[in-house]
């Protein structure tokens, strides 16, 4: 039997004064194969960009933010989502 599991890709606290962050780009189309550890989204933290990147290998089945809008530490953007045996 095949479980789906559902995992949030989550933004994580930098340790950043400012923990209001935005959206730039997705780097992986909905519904795309993802590895875990693969770059999913790049978000600007005042004059720095980093990556957010895929918890679990799978498929980016969810997209809770769209490019440009405002995001906070702690919030999920999305979900990848993977078939366990």
């Amino acid at each position: 039997m095949t479980n789906i599991r559902k995992h949030a890709l989550v933004l994580p606290d930098l340790g950043l004064e400012d923990t209001t962050l935005r959206a730039i780009i997705w780097l992986v189309p909905k519904g795309h194969t993802v590895r875990q550890g693969d770059r999913l989204l790049e978000v600007l933290a005042g004059e720095v960009t980093f990556d957010v990147v895929a918890p679990a290998a799978g498929v980016l089945s969810t997209k809770l933010v769209n490019e440009d809008d405002r995001i906070e530490v702690g919030q999920d953007l999305g979900f990848v989502t993977s078939r366990a045996a």
